[in-house]
């Protein structure tokens, strides 16, 4: 067992100081200096593809032209394959001497039969390649129709390496071209890519379709797409808008179009760049993926996260916005200027999670989007909590490897909350005049970080650079230690010390961080506070008002307060603005977690909410609580600390009800189902008798339970579910009318409790029930399973892996190295669990690995550890 330390004086001094970082001047791009594989001797200038995919063969047979430009004289011209044959490879229409191709290096090197003078050449060649199955280059997406009809659609999915799979190019970030593309396809289907058709030619049952030529992009940003596809539209402002789905499915792209105007005209004044192309297209695949992805004027969307319906829930269409509103931002961030190397991936995927936030947010105040981003926030710092963690600039050898810079706790979450703090140390003024300058100068162009610093540095807030540096390039964040002393006469005087916070070994992590803190006392306003010395004091008002030093939860860091302060914090708990309780929240859990704190001094805090009605704070508390009662489970205590768990929350859901209210807010609308599902969850007889009412009523009638109702009351009703309910469930799952709808009942369905109902839950799950499209599904279904029936979620994702992980493309191996330990820890002993995922996964995926066996071990033995301060809970309590 951790030792359980005080939180007062001691704590905030007992660990050494630790030097101020000397941070290197960050690097600016350079093209000739850029990382990457490929020489910088020949640039391409304009790419001409024309291909002819088969999609019934899997093949692609196709010719192009490449204008190139030579740096200086040269013999050779090396650029990207894989799976490619080349054919008739001429240079100025005349002969090479010799076509190499390295499918394990992914490379094919041209010799010529003499060198070509520096100046612009032509190469050309015809070609062949395949199409894929898994959502890599060009492939082919197999689907159905909710009314059963089978059919196949062609999408492309180039990030990070893959373009190279659907024509050879130079398949580096820094190498940016215009691309004229010409498809022959099918003439029943209808095609897209980033740019208008310019001309169609019928050819009997074929058709071939000429794009006009794209901006200088990069090769990872050219899209094509083509199927029974169909469209709606609509014209604003100078740009064509449309969202493309399968057949039948476009009029659920209603929702969507009409939010890609309202983004695309807020980022063109945000930006003060237009977005330059002609048209936005948003493309519904029926699978292939579980997100999105920023192809320039042709995004591309699982189509769960682009299509509403009237099966949709609230969730669904905040989610719809939301990655609209971070796919849209990539048309600058990523598109109009693209990171220098994969090295600097947080250039786009960062700040277009920090952009969607921020426009979901304005759009939609109701949502109080920046307190639900906190949840993906605290997803980031207990990954960055690791010993393992990485910077958010972390190094990528060859591009090969680029696909494992997508860590999207660091690169997206912990990116998204440093510039939200930076943005609110600068003030949103000057940060957007940063943004704008960058935007002006780069265009069409690559960046390293230190392009931004510059551009953030120049509008006059202080040096950006010192500050932005300290958190992107070393792993971690630090824990600020807290400690009041009180004049006379009632004035506050704070003394900060900080050290890198660890779940496990804390007081042993190394690192320093200028810390932008907002300090606020009482109810007055924050006001901002830069901790940048080993230690450091400053007035913090009265010593009889509560305090923050993470005001409104805008830090990517952990608090400790000295013991009276906390206790203080404590008794005007219900008092505090909502995002200073969150904040409080959080740190308290992580510091019981790490051992520095004692687990009553978070639920202290948790019972001081009384029935004050936040979305986000009960969202935190429910969890912790859920997650006491599962660790709690098998214990002579388990019926105890539900009950005490049902007291704490019980309070608060009389007081909702179950029915909602014409004025009420959506966060109290979710804020009901949160509570009442998790009373349902804990055993409360109310909730469950009535659940039990409304699922009857809902099995005669599917009209009397609202959309964002179905799942709370489905999952009660599962976790209690004898055969008979079993059997009603799974009838509700297989009459499905949607995708939306499959995803919604066949997770409630795996949250059974009875192991022989889990047992055929999880046949279910990997059953030709749930439809192609919807692979990626199958391990969230067995994650459900998971939470009750470890040992049988395991069994089945270890017997069943490799179809498991086929959906997930190039991502399949991160997932098994790092998410796996981290969903199935309690499976089996972690030295066993390594050693199974080692024998399956690359050596080059050694890092994930460590951090996922980190976080399986950590919970191994916190899970020891709490049960402990559980029971001393409990007997305390009587």
């Amino acid at each position: 067992m951790r030792a359980v330390n005080s939180l007062g004086l001691a704590l905030a001094l007992a660990f050494p100081s630790v030097p101020v970082l000397a941070q290197a001047t960050p690097a600016t791009f350079n093209f000739a200096t850029a990382p990457g594989r490929l020489p910088k001797n020949v640039v391409p200038v304009e790419y001409d593809i024309a291909i002819t995919p088969d999609a019934a063969a899997h093949t692609i047979t196709g010719s192009e032209t490449i204008l190139l430009d030579f740096k200086e004289a040269s013999a050779t011209i090396q650029f990207n394959t894989l799976n490619q044959k080349l054919d008739k490879v001429l240079l100025d229409g005349q002969p090479v001497k010799a076509v190499v191709t390295d499918n394990d290096k992914q490379l094919t090197t041209i010799t010529l039969a003499r060198a070509a003078k520096a100046g612009k050449h032509k190469l050309s060649f015809a070609y062949t390649g395949q199409i894929e199955t898994k959502p890599l280059g060009l492939f082919a997406q197999e689907y159905k129709t909710p009314d059963g009809v089978k059919d196949v659609m062609l999408s492309t999915q180039f990030e990070a390496t893959d373009a190279r799979r659907m024509f050879p190019c130079w398949d580096e970030p820094a190498f940016r071209a215009v691309f004229k593309l010409t498809v022959t396809t099918p003439a029943k289907w209808a095609v897209y890519s980033n740019m208008p058709q310019t001309a169609r030619k019928l050819q009997g049952e074929l058709a071939t379709t000429s794009f006009a030529p794209t901006p200088k992009m990069a090769s990872y940003l050219v899209e094509f797409s083509a199927g029974n596809l169909a469209e709606i539209s609509a014209d604003h402002k100078g740009t064509h808008f449309n969202v493309v789905a399968v057949r039948g499915q476009e009029q659920g792209g209603r929702a969507a179009l009409d939010n890609a105007r309202q983004i695309l005209d807020d980022y063109n004044d945000y930006f003060g760049v237009k977005y330059p192309l002609p048209k936005m297209t948003s493309i519904a695949v029926p699978g292939g993926f579980s997100g999105a992805m920023e192809n320039w004027g042709a995004i591309t969307y699982n189509d769960q996260v682009l299509l509403v319906t009237p099966s949709s829930t609230l969730a669904n269409r905040q989610g719809v916005y939301s990655t609209q509103a971070h796919e849209m931002a990539h048309q600058w961030f990523g598109d109009l200027v693209t990171m220098g190397w994969w090295d600097e991936l947080w250039l786009n995927e960062s700040f277009a999670s920090w952009m969607a936030a921020h426009e979901t947010d304005l759009r939609n105040p109701a949502w109080r989007w920046w307190e639900q981003q906190d949840e993906s926030k605290e997803e980031a710092m207990t990954a960055d909590s690791r010993a393992s963690s990485h910077p958010i600039v972390q190094h990528v050898v060859n591009e090969v490897e680029a696909t494992n810079a997508f860590d999207p706790v660091i690169t997206y979450s912990k990116g998204q909350a440093v510039l939200r703090m930076l943005e609110t140390h600068m003030g949103a003024d000057n940060f957007r005049q940063g943004v704008r300058s960058y935007m002006q100068k780069h265009a069409y162009s690559n960046t390293f970080g230190g392009d931004l610093w510059q551009a953030l540095d120049s509008t006059g807030s202080g040096k950006i650079s010192g500050i932005a540096t300290s958190w992107t390039t070393q792993p971690g964040f630090p824990l600020v230690s807290v400690a009041a002393s009180c004049a006379p006469d009632g004035k506050r005087t704070i003394s900060l010390t900080q050290q890198r916070f660890l779940l496990q070994g804390l007081g042993s992590g190394k690192g320093h961080w200028q810390v932008p803190l907002q300090v606020r006392s009482g109810g007055g306003a924050a006001h901002p506070l830069l901790f940048s010395a080993d230690r450091q004091q400053a007035d913090a008002g009265r010593c009889d008002e509560p305090l923050s030093v993470n005001a409104g939860a805008v830090g990517y860091f952990r608090v400790a307060y000295d013991a009276a302060t906390l206790a203080l914090n404590t008794r005007h708990f219900a008092q505090l603005p909502d995002g200073d309780r969150i904040a409080m929240l959080d740190d308290q859990w992580a510091l019981v977690e790490a051992g520095a704190a004692p687990l009553d001094s978070y639920l202290a805090l948790a019972s001081a909410m009384g029935t004050t009605q936040n979305e986000r704070a009960w969202q935190q508390i429910t969890g912790v609580l859920g997650t006491l009662e599962s660790y709690a489970r098998g214990t002579p205590g388990h019926a105890a600390f539900m009950r005490y768990a049902r007291a704490i929350v019980t309070p608060l859901a009389r007081q909702l009800g179950w029915d909602g209210k014409a004025d009420e807010t959506p966060g109290v609308q979710k804020l009901r189902r949160t509570v009442l599902a998790d009373l349902g969850a804990w055993g409360d007889a109310e909730v469950l008798a009535e659940a039990r009412k409304r699922f009857a009523a809902f099995v005669a009638d599917r009209a009397t339970l609202a959309a964002d109702d179905q799942a709370m009351v489905l999952s009660i009703i599962a976790r209690s579910a004898s055969a008979a309910d079993f059997e009603q469930l799974h009838a509700i799952a297989r009459a499905a009318g949607n995708e939306t709808e499959v995803r919604r009942y066949y997770v409630a369905l795996m949250q059974v409790r009875d192991p022989a109902l889990a047992a055929q839950a999880g046949a279910i799950a990997l059953s030709d029930e749930i439809p192609k499209q919807a692979g990626t599904l199958r391990v969230a279904l067995l994650g459900t399973l998971n939470g009750a029936h470890p040992q049988l979620a395991w069994d089945l994702f270890t017997r069943n892996v490799d179809a498991l992980m086929a959906p997930f493309g190039p991502f399949s191996q991160l997932y098994l190295s790092q998410y796996a330990p981290e969903q199935f820890w309690r499976a089996m002993a972690p030295q066993q669990m390594e050693a199974w995922i080692t024998a399956r996964v690359p050596a080059d995926m050694g890092p994930h690995l460590a951090r996922g066996m980190e976080t399986a071990r950590f919970k191994y033995s916190e899970q020891a550890a709490l049960r402990q301060q559980i029971e001393a809970l409990l007997a305390a309590r009587g």
